[in-house]
């Protein structure tokens, strides 16, 4: 301070309000440390109500009623009734080689197509049931000839003149068009243009003419009055022979032009007991050698195969309604359990995503769903999903979820009715069709309605 500066005196009146200032803010501090301190310390009473648990809540469900059904889930490979593999082998061919391929895998085949080429033979589908078995040549005979004819038939060829189930004149002429609409020669018995048989027919047709030619000098002979030499039997008895020796001969030669020409070799056809199939296996290209199965064929209606552990099978049966689900083409249909065989293994085959025993050699029960509409082509092959309906109930009933029945030491089943005002009370029931995780329920001692909560845990 300098020596100018003006001095201020303090007044008794400000000295006291300075004093009742600083006695009220002394007395505001006090007050919030005390509240402070009240808030953070706490009877050991109230301690012990803190730390309680607290009171006990229910998780409950309400009762519904609808129609409940038990189902088991599982998976399937679609197939055809009938599998065909073919690997067609050409005899005399320097190598077995595919030489043309005209379908592939997922194809739809017809009657009278040309599948596949090996070693510039074709191999061509006809309808028919019985299995390919042999060559058909002809003047064979059998129900096999008669399944290329009904074949021939159907494609357009008839076989009128040879009697069902023999490989004539008539059948031979059919099987030799449908090579060359085809685009191919005719196989033959002889091989290529029949070179083999060609010499036996011509020493055949040289036997009749010389036969022929015996008969015809002895008959001038006899005309012209000649009578037999010492040494001779009397020419009428020669004729005789000659004309028998004829016979033989044209016979022999008949036999032999009824079993040469045209024909089927095995390794040219496949008999298709349901046509259009589809090619469910084939991925051979030209220039490759042929490794058998070359191609493999599915025909007929398709069903879903299910490999099912046995005690998965134990809950199912013969009539079973079921759900077939195709994930990849986004389609489901109906289907209907129509066979279960007996226990088994694959333990020589590699397993599927179909198999449902979880390795090679695990036992399972093979199961058959058969579509109630015939399914699509594009379905062949699909590992689909199956829903078997085990048990439904025929009308809505009262459901509650599996984990609100209990069992008592008494041995009956109840579940715990909450009421409006938090009151618990137990409802004896009998249950019945489960599945989904709901059960069936019918009270047999107290009420249980639909809406009604029923308690499945507490908390």
């Amino acid at each position: 301070m300098t020596d100018n500066a003006p001095v201020r005196s303090v007044t008794p009146l400000a000295r006291r309000q300075r004093l009742v200032l600083t006695v009220a803010a002394l007395c505001a501090t006090l007050s919030s440390a005390g509240l402070a301190a009240s808030l953070l310390v706490k009877s050991p009473q109230q301690l012990l109500a803190d730390s309680a648990a607290p009171p006990p809540s229910h998780v409950t469900a309400v009762v519904e009623e609808r129609v409940l059904a038990a189902t088991v889930v599982t998976r399937g490979t679609v197939v055809a009734s009938t599998t065909i593999e073919v690997t067609p082998v050409v005899a005399d061919a320097g190598a077995q080689v595919v030489t043309a391929v005209r379908v592939k895998a997922g194809d739809e085949v017809n009657a009278g197509q040309v599948l596949v080429a090996v070693s510039g033979r074709p191999l061509i589908a006809l309808p028919g049931a019985l299995p390919a078995y042999r060559n058909l040549k002809p003047a064979d005979r059998g129900a096999d000839v008669k399944q290329l004819q009904e074949a021939l038939k159907s494609l357009g060829y008839t076989t009128a003149g040879d009697t069902a189930g023999y490989f004539g004149a008539r059948t031979k002429a059919a099987v030799r068009k449908l090579y060359v609409d085809r685009g191919y020669d005719a196989a033959e018995t002889g091989g290529p243009d029949g070179r083999a048989d060609k010499n036996a027919l011509k020493a055949a047709a040289d036997a009749v003419e010389a036969a022929q030619l015996a008969v015809d000098a002895m008959k001038r002979r006899i005309a012209a009055g000649e009578t037999a030499g010492p040494t001779e039997e009397p020419l009428p008895d020669q004729l005789t022979r000659l004309r028998a020796a004829l016979d033989d001969v044209k016979r022999a030669r008949a036999e032999l032009v009824a079993s040469t020409g045209t024909m089927l070799p095995l390794g040219e056809f496949v008999f298709v007991p349901e046509l259009p199939a589809r090619v469910t296996a084939f991925s051979a290209r030209v220039g490759d050698k042929v490794q058998p199965p070359l191609i493999t064929l599915s025909a007929g209606r398709l069903a879903v195969r299910v490999k099912m552990r046995p005690d998965e099978a134990d809950l199912v049966k013969a009539g079973m309604p079921a759900k077939l689900v195709s994930e990849t083409l986004g389609q489901d249909a109906d289907g209907t359990i129509t066979s279960i065989g007996p226990v088994t293994t694959d333990a020589d085959q590699s397993q599927s995503g179909t198999d449902q025993t979880g390795g090679a050699g695990r036992p399972y029960q093979p199961v058959t769903v058969t579509p109630a509409k015939d399914l699509p082509g594009q379905w062949t092959g699909l590992d689909v999903r199956v829903t078997i309906t085990s048990a439904q109930t025929a009308s809505p009933v009262l459901v509650v979820p599996l984990s609100a029945v209990s069992a008592g030491a008494d041995g009956r089943t109840t579940v715990s009715v909450l009421s409006a005002n938090d009151q618990v009370t137990r409802v004896e029931i009998r249950a019945g069709v489960s599945g989904d995780g709901f059960v069936e329920v019918t009270p047999i001692g107290g009420e249980l309605r639909k809406g009604d909560r029923v308690i499945v845990s507490a908390s």
